[in-house]
């Protein structure tokens, strides 16, 4: 009988410590994308590391920890790994970008003046652009795709031609590395 009570209390002891431990993971994401929402991108990957050491099945925390390293961190490499587990699990990997409106805006220097932001998620089949504003967002699958190429007009960008349509993209870090990133992330998804 004493046995059988020292087994319950350590297994109601262990649920214990792991609820608390997914109410304070639970917490650490909230603050995380919160801080992301803001803009404080630089307060995101150290909320989320010690969730994505602890467990690589959330892969929303992967996704969000990556852009923090990105964007926080100034780390493209500490990212790659994360973006390139979490779609190979099916998930996405995100970047912030800046959509040209201008036709020629490759000619009028590196300066993009009509322009508008936004994320750039990659999941295998499919790349998506939602803007922040909702009026220029633009899906493009493998078979729609002609061409993805880095553009030589200004550091971090590239340009997608689809069905007819062309459009001019900034990565927000501005990088070179980072636009090459993520235009190998792109073709080896939309295979």
């Amino acid at each position: 009988m004493a046995r059988k009570h020292l087994t319950f209390l350590i297994l109601l002891t262990a649920c214990a410590a792991f609820a608390q431990q997914n109410g304070r993971f639970a917490t650490l994401k909230s603050q995380a994308f919160d801080y992301f929402d803001r803009g404080q991108y630089d307060k995101v990957a150290g909320k989320l590391e010690e969730i994505w050491e602890q467990d690589h099945s959330d892969l929303k925390v992967g996704e969000y920890l990556a852009m923090g390293y990105i964007y926080g961190d100034k780390d493209l490499a500490k990212a790659q790994p994360i973006m390139k587990e979490v779609l190979a699990k099916g998930g996405q990997a995100t970047f912030l970008i800046q959509h040209s409106h201008e036709k020629l805006g490759f000619l009028n220097g590196d300066t993009l003046n009509n322009y508008c932001s936004g994320k750039m998620s990659i999941v295998p089949g499919k790349v998506s652009f939602i803007a922040d504003d909702g009026m220029h967002s633009a899906t493009f699958t493998g078979a729609a795709l002609k061409t993805l190429r880095l553009q030589g007009s200004g550091p971090g960008r590239l340009e997608i031609k689809s069905e007819g349509k062309n459009y001019t993209f900034r990565v927000k870090s501005e990088t070179h590395a980072e636009a090459a990133f993520l235009l190998e992330l792109v073709q080896q998804n939309l295979r």
